[in-house]
């Protein structure tokens, strides 16, 4: 995975509209945390991430469809 923007914001603050555009100019796939949704064994992962814990991200973004 090559990670190279992180862009986090408060909800109903754009950040959707954020990933189409990020991603319709190529820099995609975007994570999205409505990919929760869809992927609810992310739940965990970010649980341990808001408890300050090592995260595994590759194992987070490695199962998201996109």
């Amino acid at each position: 995975m090559g990670l190279e923007v992180i862009g986090a914001g408060f909800g109903r603050t754009g950040t959707m509209s954020l990933k189409v555009a990020l991603e319709t100019l190529g820099f995609g796939p975007c994570y999205h945390m409505s990919e929760v949704f869809a992927n609810p064994q992310h739940v965990e992962l970010w649980e341990v991430a808001a408890r300050g814990e090592p995260v595994n991200w590759e194992e987070l973004f490695h199962t998201c469809p996109n």
